[in-house]
Formats: structure tokens, C-alpha cells, sequence
């Protein structure tokens, strides 16, 4: 064998396997790091939260609010927090938070650390570090929203005279992929103003007689809650004096501290809390309190507009058989969109509270000619919207048809309106927003009424298409059935079985089915899913 070069040739040393140290090294270095992967891959269990939420009314009359939550358990190691939707979603509301503050707590609510808060593009990202108690204070200022800004829906939550209004929507943050099972509102009224207190279920402090001649036993407690992080309720010892009612029995309760428990994070959101210069006056109906509030003086009596709100949720209740919760409030306040194409009357169903805003210079006949129609609208809702809940956008043209159509029966049936009124109302607006709307042939009427900030004519279109299409759907039915007016018993058997449950067209369906025999998919397919359009209407009431 020859080679290049001068020296001589060396042998290399064989390669040598790995040794049995090293392999040894090696396999438990892969072992550690397969179970440290398992683990932290496994999926840990998700303990619910309960959250806290304390609201300061400190401000209220300046237009801001300061709220801290205060989340107790297992948090994640970075918790997303959704900021308030505002218009549903929409981030040019006038509503904004501001000033996010965190902090670790101890067991007893004292701030032991700050925790950072970043921005997000959907709110804030708290890095959390897996404390077991962490509070997040922030402010809410409602003062933005201008009075020419059109959709109703901006103004929900605003400075009122005195205080604000502000609903749930707008103003709670929420705790994104973290389940919650126990919530609790505290509201701090340093101020002792006047609080319309969102949900029946409101524990109010502060209205209780301490014991004197014409009481016997002990009185009970009265809350002086504190707003620091961690605290809620805290009952004191001092007892309320029958001196201290001393005021109208028209005035709102004016509690120290009020707390309740919403449900859930839907019930958390609808909630409506007002507070300022309001007054309040109560009938009852069944097992139902039926509320008026109001925050100004208007050209007619509080006594005339509480009558007519409680003969309409007597309507409402008898169809229904019960009350869909054990309060019914309704609002009146003042319209304070200014825009040439404003409407005089505006309504809004929040939880079990109905917000109606009318122009200052309403007079009693306009009440009953056009506000009537928005409170039985609204109040309808509490039966077929929350009791029977709309969640499917696709089903929105049953919910605001039916709820149209029902409003208007509901006004005949309790002496509000006369049948030849409501009829003119109704057909009236059949005829202009879908008869002759432009959108009929073109546009299925579930699709138009899905898309609730679609353009005016693609809501007047849907809206009205709902009201005829629940018609037609009733005297399609009766017509293959034999029986009038079958879907009362429709609504009646979803407002009973179904409660509680979303409302989907397959509930739509088995509830028509059960109720009449009828499958009603082809026609639905055909006329409110399809672009068929509907059968003319041969009797309104």
C-alpha cells in the first residue's frame, strides 16, 4: 500500500461505542424530560372562580364609577380580562374603563404585591401568577356618549340627574376562559342616594326598623359594607331608627350597602343599576312586584303611568300564567338623542328591568298611543328573550315578531288600546317596512333580522317580516289544525318546558309538533329561511 507524504504510517484508533455511563445519562435525562413534558402538557384541572365585584358610587354623580373585582381561588399564570363590551362589541361606546390597578392579597384582603396589566386588543392581560386572591380595581367613566349619536343603544349606560345609569354589559369585566361559580355585586353608597337595585334578589341593607314600642323583637342587622379588596359585606351593629325613614314613600330605597348574586355571568350582564335622583313607586301583581321609576317630573301623573305599566304586566302574566321573575321595574327617563331622525320613544329590556326614553314633552295620549307599546314590548321580553333566552341570531326574527305581534294583542286585551288602533298600528307597518320593502323576494327574513346593525331598510325588512311571518305561521297552523290561535299555546309550552333553555328552531319545531301535530320545517324553509314571500294576513288580532 503507498501514500502521500513523507511520514511514516499511523494507525487511527477504532471508533468506540458510546459508554455504558453515558447511555445510562442519557435514557434518565429522557425520561425526566418526557414526564416534566407530561406534565405540563397534562391538562389541569380548571377550578371555578368566585369573583367579587364592588361598586363605588362615590362618584356616581360626576359620572364615574370605580369597581374592583376581586377574584378568589386557582387563577392561571396569565388571566385575560374582557373589557366591557359597550354596544355590543363595539369599541367606539361611550363607555370606557381606565386606570387598571392589580394586586396580589393576602388571606385577608390586604394588598401584598402589585401585579402588571397590559393592554390588549380585547382588553387587559393580568399577570396573574397563580395567586390565590387577586384584586383589580378600575374606573368607568359614562360621560362620553354625545346626545346626537342615533342608536339608542349608546345612551343605556350614562349620566343620569343625580347619578348614573349603567348596564351590566358595560360596565363588568369578565374573567375570559376561567369558569365562574359563584358571583356576588356590592354596591357602596356613601352618599346615601336614591339606588334602583337591579335584580329582585338584591339583599337590601338599610331598610330595616330598629325595635321600638310598635316592634317586637330584636332588629336585625344593618350592612355597612366596605369597598376594600376582599371585604364585601360586613353587617354592623347599628340598627336603623323609624326616625330614619323619615322620607316620601314615594323615594327610592336608599340602602348604605346593598349586595346580590347574580346566577351566572349572563345574569351578571343584564343587570341595570341606577342610581341619582329617582323615585319609585310599587303595585303588586301575584307573587310579582311591579316597579315605576322614574328620575323628573313629566306631564303626567306617576300614579297614571304606574297603572297603565301594571295592567299591561297583569296582561302579560295572565297569558303567560306566572311572572317571568318576582320584580318587574320599568324606567322612564328622558330621550337624549338629539339627531333629526330620532324617535320620540325608545325602550330597552335589561334583566327584568324595561328602560324607556321619552321626549321631556310627552304628553299622557302619546303615552298611551306609542309609549304603551314599547313597555308591552319590552316587558313581553322578560317572557320570550330572558325567560325563554334569545342566544341564535337566526331566531331573532320569532323573538322580535312574536314579541311585536303579542305586544299589540297584549294593549287590546288590557283595555290600553282599541282593536281598530291596533290593527291600523300593525298593519300600517306591515305594509310599509315589508310589503313594499324593497328587500322582499330578494332577502330571506331570517337573514335580514339576524343582523341587527345591518342598514335601516334591512331591519325595517326584518323586523316587520318576523311580525308577518309569526302571523302567517299561526294561521297556517290553524288552518291544519282546526284550533285558533295556536300559537299561544306554542309560546306557553316553550315559556313552560323550555325555560331557562336557549331558544333554537329546533325547540321552535318539536314545540309546534307537540302543540299541533304540524311539522312546520318545509313551511319555515320556504318562507322565513327561504325567499317565498308570505301568504297575506287575514286577521291581525
Amino acid at each position: 500500500m503507498s501514500h502521500r507524504g513523507g511520514g511514516p504510517l499511523r494507525k487511527r484508533p477504532a471508533p468506540q461505542g458510546p459508554s455504558l455511563v453515558r447511555l445510562v445519562r442519557v435514557a434518565v435525562l429522557t425520561a425526566l424530560l418526557a414526564v416534566t413534558c407530561a406534565v405540563a402538557l397534562r391538562p389541569h384541572p380548571v377550578h371555578p372562580l368566585k369573583v367579587t365585584y364592588e361598586v363605588d358610587l362615590a362618584g356616581a354623580a360626576r359620572g364615574e364609577l370605580v369597581i374592583t373585582m376581586v377574584c378568589d381561588g386557582e387563577l392561571p399564570g396569565v388571566l385575560n380580562l374582557a373589557l366591557p363590551p359597550g354596544e355590543f362589541g363595539d369599541a367606539r361606546s361611550g363607555v370606557h374603563a381606565r386606570d387598571p390597578q392589580a394586586h396580589a392579597l393576602g388571606a385577608d384582603g390586604r394588598q401584598l404585591r402589585p401585579l402588571k396589566v397590559r393592554e390588549t386588543v380585547n382588553g387587559w392581560q393580568l399577570r396573574a401568577g397563580g395567586n390565590p386572591h387577586t384584586g383589580i380595581v378600575y374606573t368607568l367613566d359614562l360621560r362620553a356618549m354625545p346626545g346626537s349619536e342615533q342608536d339608542v343603544r349608546r345612551h343605556i349606560s350614562t349620566p343620569v340627574a343625580g347619578g348614573v345609569r349603567a348596564a351590566g354589559f358595560e360596565i363588568f369585566l369578565e374573567p375570559l376562559g376561567v369558569p365562574v361559580e359563584d358571583l356576588t355585586v356590592v354596591l357602596r353608597n356613601p352618599n346615601d342616594m336614591p339606588v334602583l337595585v337591579p335584580w329582585p334578589a338584591v339583599v337590601r341593607n338599610g331598610l330595616h326598623l330598629a325595635r321600638d314600642d310598635a316592634h317586637d323583637g330584636d332588629a336585625p342587622r344593618v350592612g355597612d359594607a366596605s369597598l376594600g379588596y376582599g371585604q364585601g359585606f360586613q353587617p354592623s351593629a347599628r340598627a336603623i331608627t323609624p326616625a330614619e325613614l323619615g322620607r316620601s314613600a314615594a323615594a327610592a330605597p336608599v340602602p348604605a350597602n346593598l349586595f346580590y348574586h347574580p346566577r351566572d355571568m349572563a345574569d351578571l350582564n343584564n343587570a341595570l343599576l341606577v342610581c341619582g335622583d329617582i323615585r319609585t313607586h310599587a303595585s303588586q301583581a301575584g307573587d310579582c312586584v311591579i316597579q315605576l321609576a322614574t328620575d323628573r317630573d313629566w306631564l303626567f301623573t306617576d300614579d297614571e303611568a304606574l297603572d297603565l305599566v301594571r295592567r299591561i304586566a297583569r296582561t302579560e302574566m295572565g297569558f303567560f300564567g306566572s311572572a317571568p321573575t318576582d320584580q318587574i321595574t320599568v324606567l322612564l327617563s328622558a330621550n337624549a338623542i338629539t339627531g333629526k331622525d330620532r324617535f320620540d320613544v325608545y325602550g330597552v329590556h335589561t334583566g327584568s328591568s324595561v328602560l324607556v326614553m321619552l321626549d321631556p314633552d310627552t304628553t299622557w295620549g302619546t303615552v298611551e298611543d306609542q309609549a304603551a307599546s314599547v313597555i308591552a314590548h319590552e316587558m313581553f321580553h322578560g317572557w320570550l328573550g330572558e325567560a325563554v333566552r334569545q342566544t341564535d341570531p337566526t331566531m331573532l326574527w320569532f323573538t322580535e315578531g312574536a314579541t311585536t305581534w303579542y305586544a299589540a294583542r297584549m294593549l287590546t286585551a288590557a283595555g290600553v288600546w282599541l282593536p281598530g288602533h291596533a290593527r291600523g298600528v300593525l298593519g300600517a307597518r306591515l305594509d310599509r317596512d315589508y310589503v313594499n320593502n324593497a328587500l322582499r323576494g330578494r332577502m330571506s327574513v331570517a337573514e335580514a333580522a339576524a343582523e341587527v346593525a345591518a342598514p335601516a331598510e334591512q331591519v325595517r325588512f326584518g323586523y316587520a317580516g318576523g311580525v308577518t311571518a309569526c302571523m302567517a305561521l299561526d294561521e297556517m297552523l290553524a288552518d291544519k289544525g282546526g284550533h285558533a290561535r295556536p300559537l299561544d299555546g306554542i309560546l306557553r309550552r316553550l315559556y313552560a318546558e323550555d325555560r331557562g333553555q336557549p331558544l333554537t328552531r329546533e325547540r321552535l319545531q318539536s314545540a309546534v309538533l307537540q302543540s299541533t301535530g304540524v311539522d312546520c320545517g318545509p313551511w319555515l324553509d320556504a318562507h322565513v329561511y327561504g325567499k317565498t314571500a308570505l301568504p297575506p294576513i287575514k286577521s291581525m288580532l
